[in-house]
């Protein structure tokens, strides 16, 4: 693993895959996720092209921060133009993932001359409660908490610890197919178990920070401004994104095309990798990327 240094001296694992080839391909994961969620994506891009994968700060084996306060989407998303430029491969297609979508639209803010295409996989532009309510006090009121209890320790660490034990993440599993991230015929449960081992491993104020940031975020103003070419795939049983945010971006995105895999759910990505890659690659060799 290479190593990018951030604006702030932070310290951030890198890898790129393949050689150089066909445009490169740089993966954003999901929230409090790891590079695990590309173990099918990785490889099979690689033999074309370069793929940057990288992990967020205080995620992956990495040590927390030094400041949790300013952990949140926008961060991460100069954290990805940290590792773009360490990695030195010329503009990419920045590939993101539930979570990581938000941070894909944010690199297109924020660093647009790093950005060739967009795939948007799972996710939404932001203010994730608004299927709850599209209140801004509701969503200020539940970032807080979610705060508050990422930095009582006697609450925090003891949750998390539970997903480090056989009983937690079986406990987690069932949640993550009862509220539809992950059919439970389709997706590997070895990658369900290594994501909540992951989740399980972090610092609860990294955690707390990251989660209240996605609550807080908004990208919908950067949809109409996005000029290049953009994918959009949603999964029809994906209860945590719907078809219907996934619509709406496409709306909002006049460069956008969307694909929408009926019988899947939140991580389609991992449940359907085949069917996936081929969505991407018709998407890339159309636009000769």
């Amino acid at each position: 693993m290479a190593v990018a240094q951030t604006v702030d001296g932070e310290s951030l694992s890198y890898r790129v895959w393949g050689h150089a080839g066909a445009t490169p391909l740089m993966t954003v994961h999901g929230l409090v996720s790891s590079v695990h969620h590309w173990l099918d994506f990785n490889p099979y891009y690689a033999a074309s092209r370069q793929v940057v994968s990288w992990e967020y700060r205080g995620h992956g084996g990495q040590p927390a921060p030094r400041v949790t306060t300013s952990i949140g989407v926008e961060q991460f998303a100069d954290d990805a133009h940290a590792v773009w430029r360490a990695a030195d491969v010329g503009p990419v297609v920045v590939v993101g993932l539930s979570f990581g979508v938000q941070v894909a639209l944010e690199v297109w803010r924020r660093h647009p001359e790093s950005v060739k295409a967009l795939v948007l996989i799972c996710g939404t532009a932001g203010h994730p409660l608004d299927r709850v309510s599209r209140s801004p006090a509701v969503r200020r009121s539940v970032a807080k908490a979610v705060r508050a209890v990422a930095g009582q320790r006697l609450v925090s660490y003891p949750v998390m610890g539970l997903l480090r034990t056989r009983v937690g993440v079986r406990l987690a599993r069932e949640v993550a197919y009862l509220t539809g991230g992950a059919r439970r015929d389709a997706c590997p449960p070895q990658m369900l178990q290594g994501l909540f081992k992951h989740v399980g491993s972090l610092d609860p104020r990294v955690v707390g920070a990251v989660t209240a940031g996605y609550l807080e975020h908004d990208a919908h103003d950067v949809l109409e401004t996005i000029t290049v070419p953009t994918l959009i795939i949603a999964g029809d049983r994906d209860q945590l994104t719907p078809v219907s945010v996934a619509e709406r971006m496409h709306d909002e995105i006049a460069t956008s095309e969307l694909v929408v895999f009926p019988g899947h759910s939140h991580l389609v990505q991992v449940e359907k990798p085949r069917e996936v890659h081929a969505a991407i690659d018709d998407f890339l060799n159309r636009h000769a990327l």
